[in-house]
This record gives structure tokens, C-alpha cells and sequence, in this order.
């Protein structure tokens, strides 16, 4: 999908902000102390967890993982005492990122499922590690004070390509405030923690030219250009991958040793990729249906459904119409989130709300049109208070005149429930690494790949094969299936 316009981002995120629950100011100067730092990153953790799928319930991975991040740790020169008490959380999200808060670090499994090696992986917890002895994520936390942004506004790695993603659009706000050279001073404390934990420092750079290389195809297909540098949230990765090569190479790296890659495939072997079905949802044409919480909806002709670990997302090519689906708690009627939370959020005076029923449970709807540089754009809230404190909210956004509020009132009607037996979910997408046979190619192995196009593409990248490069009979490659 397209990249959202900027008064849908600043919808999202203000409806982001009523979802969550905003942390108190840190005021006060720039920075925090050690033990203020601790404290927020003690409050954040849970709020990081629940925006990022939980916790991978894999214990023989998330040991694995864990192990690699105490070498790190426990390496003889690692750069300040306070980092022995870094926790280590490996997140059950397919989003590609890794983040950190004081006293935390987190990597998600779409992360691992991408990294090649043991190596690679220490490159990323090493960086993440860096920002943490460097005080940046404290100094960001002071500076930006995560109101609002949640869990979300921490993540500092990656940077998601997907604007589509809830968690990356909110993100975007507190993120384009991270200076280049703070990530540069990461990637070299991380790359001197590999040094000195005995991994190829080699590696860090590697897993950013792999991460540089899926995010520009993902762009591709989703037809999205790749922001000016200026405007991205990290430094460009071309760059990085340069300076961390060549400090690499200070180091000594190059030669092989200290990289585990098969011992590292073997562990992520029958890793989940991408969404889980049950637990996350899936699409099916017109439909969102999600059978952990028994629930399905069916968005207008001509919609685009995309999930995210946050939200449901639809967008009309046509008019230009955008949908976000999201879950709320509160024990407020849904009129009363129209006319009150929800309105002050996103800044649009959508009262007064009238009731309706939705699956003969009490709702509103609340609609306005509001104002933008770029011209005036029709909103419509729709709130259904589903079952105890649950509540689902749709918010509509479309160009003034462009679309049908009743095209938009059928589409939230539909919302209904569903067993699992009736969702029947797809079977869920896995890693499966499997040995190169003599016969075999770079195309033929690709044709294994679950993906609907740029198979070939998809398979060079995961496994990090240049364009022109074969593979080798013995060696151990990933695929998804």
C-alpha cells in the first residue's frame, strides 16, 4: 500500500494516543539520571511488549538469543558497569526491528527470521547495547517524553519502512529527532562489544546490508519511493555499512571465525514468519478475520486491507479513502468515546454522536469535516462496545465529498463474530532451512519460497546471495513455507 497522507498520520497517531496509555512527563532538563532512566524503562517495558505481539513463546530460541546477548555483555571490556543489568526481550512481532530503553533491549522475531548468522545478531544487540551505554535512548525519552507514542516511539534500528504500520507511523513523530551521529556511535560501540565477546565484527555490517537491501525491495513492491535521506529516521544504510566495515576491519575481522551461521540456522529452524494466523489475524480477500479473538469485518469494494501488529488498515486507491480498525478498553458508552477521548485526541469535534447497534451491541458514530493544508477531509468515528470493557473502533478518513458515509456505516455493520472452525485460518508461514543439493539453483530453490512474487529476489536477500552469486551443494539455506 501507499504511504498514508499526513493528515491520516496525524489521525493515527491521535488515535494511537487515546489507545494507549500515555506515560507521566519526565520534565526537567535534557537526559536523565541512572536511576530515573531505569524507573521509565521499567514503566515502558510492559507497554513494548503488548505494542510487539508479547513475547516470543519459543523457550529454546529466546534462550539462545538470550545466551548470545550475555556473551555480549559478560565480554571482558564491555564499556560500563551499569550495562550488566541490561534485560533481554525477544518480541513475537514480524516487523522487521530492534529497540531499546534504559535497562532494555528488545529484538523481534521478523528480525531474527531475516539474520544469517549468530553474528549478525550480536551486530544488532551490540548497536542497541551501544545506544544504551552512549545514554541516547535516555536523553530521547527526556527530549520526547513518549506521550502518547507508547511503546512505540523507542524503536531505534531499523526504522520500519512500512508507513502503513500504526506503531511505525507514531514512531515517525519521536524518531526523526534521532541524529545521525548518535547511530554511528552505536554501530561502533556495537562492533567493539562483537570484538571483544569474539564474534566477527564483520557481522554487524552484513546484517545492515541485508536490512538495507529487504527494505529497499519492500519499497519496490509496495510502490512506495524511499524518503529523502535528510527526512529518514536513521542514517542512510549504504553509510553505515561502510563505517562499520571498515571499523570491522580495524578490529581484524574478515576471517571467518566467530560467526556460528549454522549453528544459528539450526535455531531458528521452524521459526514463525509473518503473522500468525490465529493469533494475529489474517486477510482473506474483502475480509479481516481474526480467530483469537472470534471476530471478522469486510471493508468496501475497491479497499486494500493491510494488518499491523497494532491495527487494521485499509486505503482506497480510488478515493483516496483510508480506514484504521483498532481495539480500545474503557467502560465509558461508545457516544460518550466519541464525544469525549476520542474527539479531544484527534483534535476534531465529532459530537454529538449518535447510537446505532452493530451485531446487536450498543455503538455511535461521531462525523465532521475538518480542515487541512492540504484541503478539507471528511472524518467518521465509529465506536462499538463489543463485550465488558472492549471496544472496537473504526476511523474513517476520506477527501471531503469522496466517499459515502453509508458505504462506511455497512462496512462497520459487518463486524461480527466468528469461530474458528468457520475463519478456517491458513496454515501459518515458517522458516525452514534446508541443505543445498548438487542440481540445485539460486531459481529453483526460490520457487519453494511462500511468497506471491519476487521469489528469487525474496530468497537472495534472506540468505544474503548477491544477484550473480550461485548457490554452493552442502551449504544451509532458509526458506519460507
Amino acid at each position: 500500500m501507499g504511504i498514508f497522507t499526513s493528515t491520516f498520520r496525524k489521525v493515527v497517531a491521535g488515535l494511537a494516543a487515546a489507545a494507549l496509555v500515555a506515560c507521566a512527563s519526565t520534565g526537567g532538563p535534557l537526559g536523565l539520571s541512572d536511576e530515573q532512566g531505569l524507573a521509565l524503562g521499567e514503566q515502558e517495558h510492559p507497554k513494548i511488549v503488548a505494542a510487539f505481539g508479547g513475547e516470543l513463546n519459543d523457550p529454546q530460541l529466546t534462550a539462545y538469543v538470550q545466551r548470545i546477548h550475555n556473551k555480549l555483555i559478560a565480554s571482558s571490556t564491555a564499556p560500563s558497569p551499569e550495562l550488566q543489568n541490561i534485560k533481554l526481550t525477544v518480541l513475537d512481532s514480524p516487523v522487521v526491528n530492534a529497540m531499546a530503553l534504559p535497562g532494555h533491549v528488545y529484538v523481534t522475531r521478523g528480525l531474527l527470521a531475516l539474520a544469517n548468522s549468530e553474528a549478525e545478531v550480536a551486530g544488532v544487540i551490540g548497536h542497541e547495547i551501544g545506544h544504551i551505554h552512549e545514554r541516547h535512548t535516555a536523553e530521547r525519552v527526556s527530549r520526547g517524553n513518549l506521550a502518547g507514542l507508547g511503546a512505540a516511539a523507542v524503536a531505534i534500528l531499523t526504522g520500519e519502512q512500512d508507513m502503513a504500520q500504526l506503531a511505525g507511523q507514531a514512531a515517525q513523530l519521536y524518531l526523526m529527532k534521532f541524529s545521525r551521529s548518535q547511530e554511528y556511535e552505536a554501530d561502533l560501540v556495537g562492533v567493539r562489544i562483537m570484538a571483544d565477546a569474539g564474534y566477527d565484527p564483520i557481522g554487524q555490517s552484513e546484517f545492515l546490508d541485508t536490512l538495507g537491501k529487504w527494505s529497499a525491495l519492500e519499497s519496490q513492491i509496495a510502490g512506495a519511493e524511499r524518503p529523502p535521506e535528510f527526512l529518514s529516521t536513521h542514517p542512510n544504510t549504504p553509510e553505515r555499512v561502510r563505517r562499520a566495515a571498515a571499523e570491522a576491519q580495524v578490529l581484524g575481522a574478515g576471517s571467518g571465525e566467530g560467526r556460528n551461521r549454522d549453528i544459528y540456522l539450526a535455531n531458528i529452524d521452524g521459526l514463525l514468519y509473518g503473522d500468525d494466523p490465529v493469533k494475529q489475524g489474517f486477510i482473506r480477500g474483502r475480509d479481516f478475520i481474526h480467530p483469537g479473538i472470534g471476530i471478522a469485518f469486510t471493508v468496501p469494494q475497491g479497499f486494500e486491507l493491510q494488518n499491523s501488529s497494532t491495527a487494521v488498515l485499509a486505503r482506497s486507491p480510488q478515493t483516496g479513502a483510508q480506514m484504521q480498525f483498532t481495539g480500545a478498553s474503557s467502560a465509558d458508552s461508545p457516544q460518550a468515546i466519541i464525544d469525549g477521548a476520542l474527539s479531544k485526541s484527534l483534535g476534531v469535534d465529532l459530537r454529538p454522536s449518535r447510537s446505532m447497534t452493530v451485531s446487536g451491541r450498543p455503538a455511535a458514530v461521531g462525523a465532521a469535516r475538518a480542515n487541512t493544508q492540504s484541503g478539507p477531509v471528511d472524518v467518521a468515528a465509529y465506536v462499538v462496545k463489543w463485550q465488558g470493557n472492549t471496544n472496537y473502533i473504526f476511523l474513517w478518513v476520506a477527501p471531503a465529498g469522496a466517499s459515502s458515509q453509508s458505504t462506511f456505516t455497512s462496512s462497520v455493520r459487518s463486524l461480527r463474530e466468528i469461530s474458528l472452525q468457520a475463519a478456517n485460518p491458513p496454515p501459518a508461514q515458517r522458516i525452514d532451512v534446508v541443505t543445498v543439493q548438487r542440481n540445485d539453483t539460486a531459481s529453483s530453490l526460490a520457487r519453494y519460497m511462500a511468497f506471491d512474487q519476487y521469489k528469487e529476489e525474496r530468497f537472495r536477500i534472506m540468505n544474503a546471495i548477491d544477484a550473480n552469486e550461485a548457490v554452493r551443494a552442502g551449504e544451509r539455506v532458509k526458506l519460507v513455507r
